[in-house]
């Protein structure tokens, strides 16, 4: 069992030397699996006992998926290969249209009828925390991946712009999004229907204050998973 588990852990997915992709890589993203399944059967108990509450918590967690394996993909890659400019902007601008799919799910939790004596209510409120809780995760690892390859691609000034400007950017996705009714997919289905938005929105105080208090929000989870991230780096390094 020990040499299963030391293979395991050392397994790599190699084309070259060093492998762009290792099993140690790999773990955070199957530990998010794991966090959406449970949230899926959360959902599928709810379906058993009443009623499927909203299939749309199902696709939104899905679309929270597209920003982490950009970001996972395009920071393995650039670690590997190294400055490849052009693709970490493309792929920074296709991240960053799905990344607000990440706190949007957050939201959700206005949709939540409240009876204190209904089962379901509990079980409702649980529900939607764990859609949410397992979205925002997805959205701050990949934060966190898009934010190293920033690091090494870019000056570390350009990177933190980066990193400080996607915060409220994100809160502004939520905004058109919950308020606006719109989605990610607009940008290549209507491009229109999304400046004409931008426009109505850039003088709306909901709009304003979205922005700010979910970038707020996204910025002090960031700075908690990346000191706790950093410590545990250096921790290990004064170890070795």
């Amino acid at each position: 069992m020990e040499r299963i588990l030391q293979w395991w852990k050392n397994y790599r997915f190699s084309i070259a030397d060093p492998p762009i992709i290792s099993m140690e890589g790999l773990y955070p993203l199957l530990l998010l699996l794991v966090l959406s399944l449970l949230a899926v059967f959360f959902h599928l108990v709810r379906i058993l006992f009443n009623a499927p509450v909203d299939f749309s918590m199902d696709w939104n967690l899905f679309l929270s998926w597209i920003p982490l394996m950009t970001a996972f993909f395009i920071n393995n890659i650039t670690r590997r290969f190294g400055h490849l400019h052009f693709l970490v902007i493309l792929s920074s601008l296709f991240w960053l249209a799905f990344f607000p799919n990440a706190p949007y799910m957050i939201t959700d939790i206005s949709h939540l009828s409240i009876d204190l004596t209904r089962d379901l209510t509990w079980h409702d409120t649980i529900m939607l925390f764990c859609y949410a809780e397992v979205s925002l995760f997805n959205g701050l690892v990949s934060l966190y991946w898009i934010h190293q390859t920033w690091r090494r691609v870019f000056r570390k000034s350009v990177s933190t712009t980066l990193l400080l400007a996607s915060l409220p950017l994100a809160g502004f996705g939520v905004y058109l999004g919950r308020v606006r009714r719109m989605n990610s997919w607009d940008i290549i289905h209507d491009p229109r229907i999304i400046l004409d938005n931008l426009l109505k929105s850039m003088l709306d105080r909901t709009a304003l204050v979205i922005s700010l208090e979910i970038g707020l929000l996204l910025g002090m989870l960031y700075l908690v998973l990346w000191a706790i991230v950093r410590f545990r780096v250096r921790y290990n390094k004064k170890d070795s």
